[in-house]
């Protein structure tokens, strides 16, 4: 499923412009379809490898359903919004839409905790340029700069906890870190610990005082 999502910015850019619209539908419809199978092979089976670095479980799967279903989605909801916009406008908010599609299946079936966060973190590009040149409020420039320095602190706490917890355990790999010692969360700085953990994602929910971007 990531290789034809890969393939459909390069089958963006090269559609004729009358079919620009259904085309990428379609294939963004066929891919949202077979994402439903991975449903089935891990609800039955648990982990299901891809490759050494990206694995699906039960946890994933929906999640990565969902970002499947997210984009033919977006493309019917926005395709009259864009259409008075230059060819080439349109071509690259579908190749943006695109490519949060890909970072965001690179993200969920992630087995490395640093591979996760930088693709969690990569979101913020294209989702900063949609905000800022596809906005459809006036303050949109400063929606977009209160975005980009709230992920931005918010994520950095993450990065600096998981370099500790890849310090102390060795290893920041899905598949091994439940066999390493569990920590305590006892001290004060442990309990920083994780709330530098949960930091990034109460930005990304958004947490209420983060969230003036919206």
């Amino acid at each position: 499923i990531l290789i034809p999502t890969i393939m459909l910015i390069p089958a963006t850019w090269v559609a004729p412009a009358k079919q620009l619209w259904s085309a990428t539908l379609t294939y963004s419809l066929i891919i949202s379809l077979v994402s439903l199978t991975w449903l089935k092979s891990t609800m039955e089976t648990g982990w299901s490898f891809l490759n050494p670095y990206m694995a699906t479980d039960p946890l994933s799967t929906p999640l990565l359903a969902l970002t499947c279903w997210l984009l033919p989605l977006m493309i019917l909801a926005s395709q009259h919004h864009t259409s008075s916009e230059p060819i080439n406008r349109q071509r690259m908010y579908i190749t943006l839409l695109t490519s949060l599609q890909i970072f965001l299946i690179l993200a969920f079936s992630a087995t490395e905790v640093i591979m996760f966060y930088i693709m969690f973190e990569a979101t913020l590009i294209p989702t900063l340029i949609i905000i800022t040149r596809w906005g459809n409020q006036t303050e949109r420039l400063n929606a977009g700069t209160y975005f980009l320095f709230y992920t931005l602190a918010g994520s950095l706490p993450l990065l600096v906890a998981l370099l500790l917890l890849q310090n102390s355990s060795g290893t920041l790999s899905l598949l091994t870190l439940q066999f390493s010692p569990s920590m305590q969360l006892s001290s004060f700085a442990d309990k920083l610990w994780w709330a530098g953990c949960l930091l990034a994602f109460l930005v990304k929910m958004p947490l209420y005082g983060a969230h003036l971007w919206l």
